[in-house]
């Protein structure tokens, strides 16, 4: 990849990054990997305390790419994942495949996923396959 494309890319990422943060006053945090745990591009909103320190995240990037390859395995059947959701006492954790990469979201703990999930989607560009 050139420099000129790096920074393109770059961009990309840190507007569909930023986009996604404020999608929805419940999102805290938004982060782009790729398949290797590289975290490509991250934002979160100032002024909440993080919940997991640098060392937790990569965990937690782990953790989620362990199980996006594990529900890969049944796509031949099921069809391609659209997204995951996971809801812990504190945040809830969303995951959505985009353009061969993981969007991994966290939000404020909330019973209304729906108008969330929405939000987060709408500022979603589609990709092509």
């Amino acid at each position: 990849m050139g420099m000129a494309e790096e920074i393109v890319t770059t961009q990309t990422y840190e507007k569909l990054c930023s986009d996604v943060l404020y999608s929805h006053e419940s999102v805290r945090f938004v982060g782009l990997v790729n398949n290797k745990s590289d975290l490509l591009h991250s934002v979160q909103k100032q002024k909440l305390d993080p919940l997991l320190d640098e060392d937790e995240i990569k965990i937690s990037i782990n953790y989620s790419l362990e199980r996006w390859r594990k529900a890969q395995n049944l796509s031949f059947r099921l069809g391609n994942e659209k997204l995951t959701l996971t809801e812990y006492d504190n945040v809830t954790l969303i995951s959505i495949p985009y353009d061969g990469k993981l969007l991994l979201i966290s939000t404020q703990p909330t019973v209304h996923y729906h108008d969330v999930i929405q939000s987060i989607i709408s500022a979603i560009p589609p990709w092509e396959k």
